[in-house]
Formats: structure tokens, C-alpha cells, sequence
């Protein structure tokens, strides 16, 4: 099993079983704050875990696409993206 593999289907923390169940559909950052109700620190940290761990997608507004598009390098300010969850993360939230 691969060092990816295994992040894919280790346990899951309370916050990102949260994050995982909010995400089936897209959420803009305040959004899935409001909808989860924690802070804006924890909620940062949760979500650069799981884009890491390619169980969330970060995904960037593109005005001449008209368009959500995936980002491969996650700024340090998260505010400004939207982000669901990933089939690895649906699977891992599904079975834990």
C-alpha cells in the first residue's frame, strides 16, 4: 500500500467527518464555516489536512471560464476558495 493510500483511509477526526459531510456539495469557505460551526483557525488547518490528503479539492473562481476550476497550490488565505470533497474523501467518510 502506498504512503497516499494509506492517508486516504486512516481514521478520521470529529472536524473532518464534519468537513466531509458538509462537502458533498461545493461550500466557499465562510459557508462551510457557518455550516460546521467552528472556528476560522481550526477550519483552515482541517481542510489543508484534507487537501493534502486528497480527501478535499480546492477549487478557484475563473471569470473567462465562467467556471469553478481545481487549484493545485493552495494559498495561505482559504477564504477566497470553495472546496468539495474529493471520491477518496466521500469513501473515507462513508466507511469510518
Amino acid at each position: 500500500m502506498t504512503e497516499q493510500e494509506k492517508r486516504k483511509l486512516r481514521p478520521l477526526s470529529k472536524h473532518e467527518e464534519s468537513v466531509l459531510e458538509a462537502l458533498h456539495f461545493m461550500l466557499s469557505f465562510e459557508d462551510l464555516m457557518r455550516e460546521i460551526n467552528i472556528g476560522e483557525e481550526t477550519l483552515a488547518q482541517v481542510l489543508r489536512t484534507l487537501i493534502h490528503d486528497e480527501l478535499v479539492q480546492a477549487l478557484m473562481w475563473q471569470s473567462d471560464k465562467n467556471d469553478f476550476i481545481p487549484i493545485d497550490e493552495v494559498p495561505s488565505d482559504l477564504r477566497t476558495l470553495h472546496f468539495l470533497a474529493t471520491k477518496h474523501g466521500l469513501f473515507s467518510y462513508h466507511t469510518s
